[in-house]
């Protein structure tokens, strides 16, 4: 009689759990964005020249960018590993000269990519480059060197925002989010475009006597993630 009693209190335990165990799932969507202020930026630097022949082309290419590194690395310190070669590229240039193709001379082109780790100094740094006439600079992008670190609160905030939603989905049937059964990411993280307000470089002009300088105004850079979270559903009794 006592080992009936004992298997009757199992078997009610049992069955007590059994009942808050809910067979279904659900699955949301979570997503946080974070502003975050840039501390660094890189960009493009492209010198384009001609010549009669390649290598002349080639050299005047050599001559300018030697400029343009000099300026980099020996006024700004700008460590050679921040400094890569994204472009080169020689070929011949024609002309349509009574109604024919005419070689008049060789074409080279060199580009290179730039990362300044001390934002402030990218205006003085524009203007110094643009002393050197006939290159081209584009493509200024911000960063930040704790981008990764964000990226990783953005993934966790976001994880929390699709548990939020689905407690709320499943409050009405008197649920709750359990254990996470599935993460899909889905999200990116992005970089805005530093704006230069006055781009030419004025330091050869005057103004009262002072040196005009390119002014930048710098935006944030958002840093975000998107997540499709499945969750198991539990009771909330």
């Amino acid at each position: 009689m006592k080992f009936l009693s004992v298997l009757l209190l199992v078997l009610l335990a049992f069955t007590s759990c059994s009942t808050t165990k809910v067979d279904s799932q659900i699955m949301v969507s979570g997503r946080c964005e974070l502003e975050i202020d840039p501390d660094m930026a890189t960009l493009s630097i492209g010198v384009n020249e001609r010549g009669e022949t390649t290598k002349e082309a080639q050299e005047n290419v050599n001559i300018k960018l030697a400029a343009v590194l000099s300026i980099l690395k020996d006024e700004y310190k700008i460590d050679k590993n921040d400094i890569k070669t994204t472009n080169m590229s020689v070929y011949p240039e024609y002309s349509w000269i009574d109604g024919k193709q005419v070689l008049i001379g060789q074409k080279a082109s060199q580009s290179i990519e730039v990362t300044i780790r001390n934002l402030p100094l990218i205006s003085s740094i524009f203007d110094d480059l643009t002393e050197v006439s006939g290159i081209n600079i584009s493509n200024i992008n911000l960063d930040s060197s704790k981008k990764s670190e964000y990226l990783s609160l953005a993934r966790k905030l976001a994880t929390d925002d699709a548990r939020k939603r689905a407690d709320d989905y499943s409050a009405n049937q008197s649920l709750k989010s359990g254990r996470v059964i599935s993460i899909t990411e889905k999200g990116f993280d992005g970089s805005r475009y530093a704006i230069p307000v006055n781009s030419t470089a004025a330091k050869s002009l005057a103004m009262e006597d002072a040196v005009v300088e390119s002014d930048y105004h710098f935006s944030k850079i958002s840093v975000s993630a998107e997540v499709d979270v499945v969750f198991e559903l539990e009771s909330n009794k």
